[in-house]
């Protein structure tokens, strides 16, 4: 999860130079790239050669990681789809931060959708709980829909974000829900959303949640 993180494909934009070139209208993007930028380079020159880094810092602008997204389908196409050009890119600028897999074990756990779902099926042993998604139509003189997301617990929703995507307004709502469970025993989870899902029924839904993006 980590590879493919907005978090990480913004530093390799960063390490890159790519957020240099980056066309946009308004102050505020160019604040917040260049406030990004900057907290990065600290970050590296501070790490005394950790390659994670880039963990350390804030949550980047997506932007920066559409970047490389979008270099690397560019690349793919102007190649003729010759997959050799993208693993040559993968190769000098992204396996680097790799080689060592075992720095990134807590990495996935410490996300707000997928630490929901560990305290919600092991800490608490619920199976009846969605993180669900859905559009709101644009309003006026705006060019884009907006997601908002739900917790619903045992059909109680507990919590909601709003976000430009799917998956940011799913970490909104996520981290909300969070605080909102934050210190409550697992007899008082049960006692207060009248949960009593068995042991089968958290198994199922734990594979369930295996193939799922977050």
């Amino acid at each position: 999860m980590a590879m493919v993180s907005n978090k990480f494909l913004a530093a390799v934009s960063v390490k890159l130079g790519f957020h240099k070139h980056l066309r946009f209208s308004g102050q505020v993007v160019e604040f917040q790239n260049r406030d990004y930028a900057m907290e990065l380079q600290d970050a590296e020159r501070d790490s005394n050669g950790a390659r994670d880094y880039w963990t350390l810092t804030k949550n980047p602008p997506k932007c920066l990681s559409d970047i490389v997204e979008s270099y690397l389908g560019a690349i793919f196409v102007d190649s003729e789809f010759d997959y050799g050009q993208v693993e040559r890119f993968f190769n000098g600028h992204i396996r680097w931060f790799f080689e060592d897999m075992s720095i990134y074990d807590t990495f996935a756990n410490n996300h707000p959708v997928t630490h929901l779902h560990n305290l919600l099926t092991l800490s608490y042993g619920c199976s009846s709980y969605r993180i669900m998604a859905s559009s709101i139509p644009n309003a006026a003189g705006t060019d884009t829909d907006h997601q908002v997301a739900v917790v619903m617990i045992h059909g109680e929703v507990i919590a909601s974000g709003t976000a430009a995507s799917s998956k940011s307004a799913k970490v909104k709502a996520s981290d909300k829900a969070l605080e909102t469970l934050n210190g409550l025993a697992p007899f008082e989870f049960r006692a207060k959303f009248g949960c009593v899902c068995t042991e089968g029924e958290v198994q199922k839904a734990r594979i369930g949640e295996c193939g799922a993006a977050i």
